[in-house]
């Protein structure tokens, strides 16, 4: 049986991280000392992964609010670090990173968190990583392969995952296949047949423990960003990640809904391709991720950031929201089911974890704790609870309270 605690937050002082994270740990019934002892052991290697999507507003965004709506904030990183440290007692190594969208600007990120200050701070080898290989230094240069500009990425290097027969995306026809590059060959290639093919930053996938903090978010492509979808930010190879089929329905694509949509979008400055719930595609690439992590056993954690959350058009255009809530569990499907329920969202509607709910009784297994208290009906009551604003075309994955 799953337990996942929900415990309130007010702010981003560390002390109230912490003290949020203390009361968490107890109603997983962790120890009081040394609570990640149960999950960490001296010696051990822990990745920690936040989402470090952006290191600014992009300028299409329509509105620009605390860039701490798209990305996780450093105080619960720290409280988090603070707890495996403890945990490792002076042996093992904790590695902090993440594989950003390729425009971000990651010295413009650690400037703007402060984060490689905990590469100081703790008697383990701390480390803060950019996983990326390939980055875009100008916007305008964005889907054009050969304009990236190479660098390190991961320096332990890179796991190859290849899913055959057990990909979602096997038996599809790859020819319309769109990754993060105009270059679809690459794209084709990996998800051609039996070959399907993830490449995993090494780092990551070989730690000993996992620990994803994502941000409590929506997204355009899929309904929410947490966990699962967070699992974007673990691969090396980004045009293995196919986003969408180009077209529309009609020519068997689902970049767009219509072909209006489609011939508009190929003039319009701004492009939002894939981005509504009929796109059969990317929630495939989100539900092989979270196999391919499965392949390897490892300890997995989750705490998931929403004392200030977004809502609306993200994942990189959000609108704050006050969500003052943080969500802990050590099942990465079961926290983004109950955290997507907890943000107004139902999860039997979000295709990718609507994938690991069919054919079983949903939720049988997740015991919920909210404030301290046991809540029997959690996934079936009326409550809307923080009942985040969702787009017009994702209106319909909202959970409804009438039902």
């Amino acid at each position: 049986m799953a337990k996942i605690a929900i415990e309130h937050a007010d702010n981003y002082r560390l002390e109230t991280i912490k003290e949020t994270l203390r009361k968490c740990f107890s109603d997983l019934n962790l120890p009081k000392e040394n609570p990640l002892g149960r999950y960490i052991v001296p010696g051990n290697r822990v990745f920690i992964k936040p989402n470090w999507v952006a290191s600014r507003w992009r300028e299409s965004c329509p509105h620009k609010d605390t860039l701490y709506s798209v990305i996780t904030h450093p105080a619960v990183i720290e409280a988090v670090a603070d707890y495996v440290a403890e945990a490792l007692q002076g042996r093992g190594e904790i590695i902090i990173g993440d594989n950003p969208s390729i425009d971000a600007d990651f010295a413009e990120l650690m400037e703007f968190t402060g984060i490689r200050k905990l590469e100081k701070k703790y008697d383990v080898k701390t480390t803060v990583l950019d996983l990326r290989p390939l980055v875009c230094d100008n916007l305008d240069n964005y889907g054009k392969k050969d304009l990236m500009v190479s660098q390190t990425g991961d320096p332990d290097g890179k796991v190859e995952v290849n899913l055959g027969k057990e990909s979602l995306l096997y038996g599809i026809d790859p020819a319309r296949f769109r990754g993060v590059f105009d270059e679809r060959e690459e794209t084709i290639a990996s998800h051609t047949g039996e070959t399907q093919l993830y490449t995993f930053a090494k780092s990551l996938y070989n730690a000993d423990v996992y620990i994803s903090i994502p941000k409590m978010k929506t997204h355009q492509k899929v309904g929410v960003t947490l966990n699962l979808k967070g699992l974007v930010g673990s691969i090396s190879n980004k045009n293995q990640l196919v986003h969408w089929q180009v077209g529309y329905p009609e020519i068997h694509g689902d970049e767009y809904p219509t072909k209006e949509a489609w011939e508009e979008g190929q003039t319009a400055k701004v492009k939002h391709r894939g981005a509504w719930p009929g796109n059969d595609t990317i929630w495939r690439m989100v539900v092989d991720l979270y196999r391919a992590m499965l392949k390897k056993d490892r300890v997995c954690l989750s705490i998931v950031d929403g004392v200030v959350a977004g809502e609306g058009q993200g994942p990189f255009c959000p609108t704050s929201k006050n969500a003052n809530t943080i969500i802990v569990g050590d099942n990465l499907l079961d926290v983004d089911m109950v955290t997507a329920r907890y943000m107004g969202f139902d999860p039997q509607k979000v295709k990718y974890l609507a994938y690991f709910i069919e054919g079983k009784k949903p939720y049988a297994d997740i015991d919920v704790i909210l404030n301290g208290t046991y809540k029997k009906d959690y996934f079936a009551a009326d409550s809307l609870y923080a009942d985040f604003f969702a787009v017009k075309q994702w209106e319909a994955v909202k959970y409804d309270s009438k039902k």
